[in-house]
């Protein structure tokens, strides 16, 4: 029985490694799951409780140890009793397919819905993870021993299998714990460089490397789909001034306060970026030249009229000119960067033609006519 239990131990111990991925992409750094991450976190771990049970050890004609309980001990630790619940009636269920529609069956299935749900009460103590998780395991075999007494005539029989499979849960809920934490931990720090990686320390917008991965992937969404993709390049006016007259430290004050500016009068859509010292660039994806020259419009009029105030509770204002440009309105190529430089060149002209200003690239269809 020993080794079944292990290799039980073992085939869990590569779910909880695959599951670690998955967490990764959908539960690590999120506050609260969705319903929806909750429901199909259960049903996976069901389904592991399923795979453990088709590897057990038949102790009697009517019972058979394994840890199926450490799946529904897991899920209810870290995601609550939704999942508990759900992942404790997948095994009932799995129970009665594997090993027939029997008095014993019904039992034992019986026995994993209230161990999902002593785990899921237990999920709302104010412990730390190992003492829920080692009271769910010791709570799980109790029930567990109520099952094995009532399906083993053998009473001496189900005191040694209870004692052997005790110690094995307890020991392997401690190592399991260690396991979780170690995926828990390693997923945060994973989570943290990546947003280091592609975030703005000082605005907290997406950063160059993010904002031409970005620019690349929506521009190749935009041909696949024929849809518009538009690039707003918005530059401060006169910034160099602003550090020389306040200071390096008012500088960046003003790019962070310039930074909710831009996110407030861009749609909801809308991926803001900055590309580097005072320059910032804006994807305006499904819209005419006409509508991102007006969502441009509208930024440069909201920096104008906003009252910048520095740490020292100076206050100053400042203006920003921007370029336009809308893939395939005004330009036609299968090169992002081109539309970028096309913006760019706006920006330039808008520089060049009094600073405080919008200047869109003209249509093609435009250029035709004219």
């Amino acid at each position: 029985m020993t080794n079944i239990l292990f290799t039980n131990f073992c085939i869990f111990v590569t779910f909880l490694y695959l599951s670690g991925l998955l967490s990764q992409k959908y539960v690590a750094g999120v506050v609260s799951p969705s319903f929806t991450v909750k429901v199909n976190a259960g049903l996976l771990f069901g389904v592991y409780g399923i795979i453990l049970m088709y590897y057990s050890f038949p102790i009697d004609p009517r019972f058979f140890a394994d840890l199926r309980h450490l799946a529904i001990m897991v899920i209810a630790t870290y995601l609550g009793w939704l999942p508990s619940l759900i992942a404790g009636m997948l095994i009932a269920l799995g129970r009665l397919i594997l090993f027939g529609m029997s008095a014993s069956s019904a039992i034992a299935g019986a026995g994993m819905l209230l161990i999902s749900v002593v785990c899921g009460i237990l999920s709302r103590a104010h412990w730390n993870r190992l003492g829920k998780m080692l009271l769910m395991s010791v709570s799980s075999m109790l029930v567990i021993l109520f099952i094995m007494w009532m399906n083993i005539p053998n009473h001496q029989k189900v005191f040694t299998v209870f004692t052997q499979q005790l110690i094995i849960s307890v020991l392997a809920t401690v190592v399991i714990y260690m396991l979780t934490e170690y995926i828990n931990t390693s997923n945060k720090l994973f989570l943290q460089m990546k947003k280091n990686s592609e975030t703005d320390y000082l605005t907290s917008l997406h950063n160059l490397r993010q904002f031409e991965q970005l620019l690349s992937e929506r521009f190749l969404e935009a041909q696949h789909f024929s849809e518009r993709l538009g690039v707003l390049v918005v530059d401060i006016d006169h910034f160099k001034q602003i550090n020389d007259t306040y200071g390096h430290a008012a500088g960046d004050v003003v790019l962070q306060q310039l930074s909710k500016v831009l996110r407030d009068h861009s749609r909801s859509f809308d991926e803001v970026s900055r590309n580097g010292g005072e320059e910032f660039s804006v994807l305006v994806p499904e819209a005419t030249i006409d509508e991102t020259a007006a969502i441009a419009e509208r930024i440069r009029a909201a920096v104008e009229d906003h009252v910048f105030i520095l740490e020292d509770r100076t206050k100053i204002r400042i203006t920003v000119s921007i370029g336009a440009a809308v893939h395939p309105d005004t330009i036609r190529s299968k090169n992002a960067k081109e539309l970028l430089q096309q913006a760019d060149r706006e920006l330039y002209r808008a520089k060049d033609s009094g600073r405080n200003r919008v200047c869109s690239a003209p249509e093609i269809n435009d250029l035709i006519l004219s």
